[in-house]
């Protein structure tokens, strides 16, 4: 960090107190000066800019990366992927919608933790950043919770399991699914709180 430290001209810049006494402490913590901390972090805002990108966007994009880390998502070939789903989907069709199934509980479970104080709201930003090439919409209120997703990349298969990974995840969350209208591409579940389900 010692290049920063030589003769060079300083200016003096304001800035909020309470982000000024964060900084100070990230910067101690890391063994840095605060004004070298600080001039890092200008030169790399102002790279970025020369790049034509925007730091809160790669901010944003990082987070999702590091968040879909830690739920258990790795990258792939999309057309890999459906194509694995295909497979599967023909040659054992119950033991893959029961394993998508599953999964959905599993990652749903997730959130029932007390890390989130909003765990519906935290699941949908969530799948919103984790669902990509489809229109995602999730939406709830006292009783009932609606999701709809649509594609046309999707496979018959793929949409068949990932409905059933949605029903999981809703299960987990204490929603049972009364109304599915599934088919290639499309997928509409509306679901309804454990206790306001009609037998």
């Amino acid at each position: 960090m010692g290049r920063f430290e030589g003769k060079v001209k300083r200016k003096t810049f304001v800035a909020r107190e309470d982000l000024l006494d964060r900084l100070s402490k990230v910067a101690e913590a890391k063994g840095y000066s605060l004004y070298a901390l600080v001039n890092e972090i200008f030169e790399i805002a102002l790279k970025i800019d020369d790049l034509g990108l925007d730091l809160r966007r790669i901010v944003e994009e990082r987070s999702v990366l590091e968040r879909a880390k830690r739920a258990g998502f790795i990258l792939g070939l999309e057309n890999l992927f459906y194509g694995m789903a295909d497979i599967a989907f023909s040659r054992a069709r119950n033991k893959a919608i029961e394993t998508w199934y599953e999964a959905g509980v599993w990652f749903a479970k997730c959130y029932t933790t007390s890390l989130y104080s909003n765990p519906l709201e935290a699941l949908k930003r969530d799948l919103e950043s984790f669902i990509w090439n489809a229109n995602f919409t999730m939406d709830w209120d006292d009783e009932t919770l609606t999701v709809k997703v649509m594609s046309p990349r999707f496979t018959e298969a793929y949409t068949f399991l990932l409905s059933a990974f949605f029903e999981g995840a809703f299960y987990a969350l204490n929603y049972r699914v009364v109304e599915r209208e599934v088919f290639k591409g499309n997928i509409q579940l509306t679901a309804r709180r454990e206790g306001h389900v009609k037998e």
